[in-house]
């Protein structure tokens, strides 16, 4: 498999306005909420298995496609790009993918192969969901290209290998010690 080729674990649907999240110590999806109206997610929402992103969860990808996957599914995705983002002082970046067997989505491949209306809602989604809870408390800090979001995707399978055994607060006290700069 090519190195930018990934399999995407599917959490939530394109259109959706539940929060799943795959929960590590229950080896489940469940259910964290329902986004407050009008929020829908922009794209196919989901995690790469055996990495472990700054935020104590694995790393998140979005699938950009037409198509609404089911949660629980599994793809081959091709990753064109990462969002740096900033969710409550913790990175949690998000890689950009387009789904790897869909002959439609062959032409893109790169981020700026992406129809540029779709960037600007995916920045606008994630940089406003969260505001009910506190205005500002998410931030995206702009887009990578490819070669950016292939190195993040490598410390996340280091971070993964070293740290998987730490419970996901643990993973956190020892991260915000040894690593404050990741940490706002």
């Amino acid at each position: 498999m090519k190195k930018n080729i990934i399999n995407v674990d599917i959490e939530i649907s394109l259109n959706s306005n539940i929060k799943y999240e795959f929960d590590r110590e229950k080896n489940k999806l469940v259910v964290d909420r329902i986004l407050r109206e009008p929020f829908v997610y922009p794209a196919n929402y989901g995690a790469i298995k055996n990495t472990l992103d700054w935020d104590g969860d694995e790393l998140d990808v979005l699938v950009y496609s037409k198509e609404s996957f089911i949660p629980g599914s599994q793809l081959k995705a091709r990753i064109v790009g990462a969002m740096k983002m900033i969710d409550d002082g913790e990175i949690d970046t998000k890689l950009i993918a387009v789904h790897e067997d869909d002959y439609r989505l062959a032409h893109i491949q790169k981020l700026e192969d992406l129809p540029s209306t779709w960037v600007l809602e995916v920045e606008y989604f994630f940089s406003n969901y969260k505001n009910w809870k506190r205005p500002g408390i998410t931030s995206v800090d702009g887009f990578e290209k490819e070669e950016w979001a292939l190195e993040e995707l490598e410390e996340c399978k280091k971070l993964f290998e070293k740290y998987n055994h730490l419970s996901k607060d643990d993973f956190l006290k020892e991260m915000k010690k040894k690593h404050p700069e990741k940490y706002r």
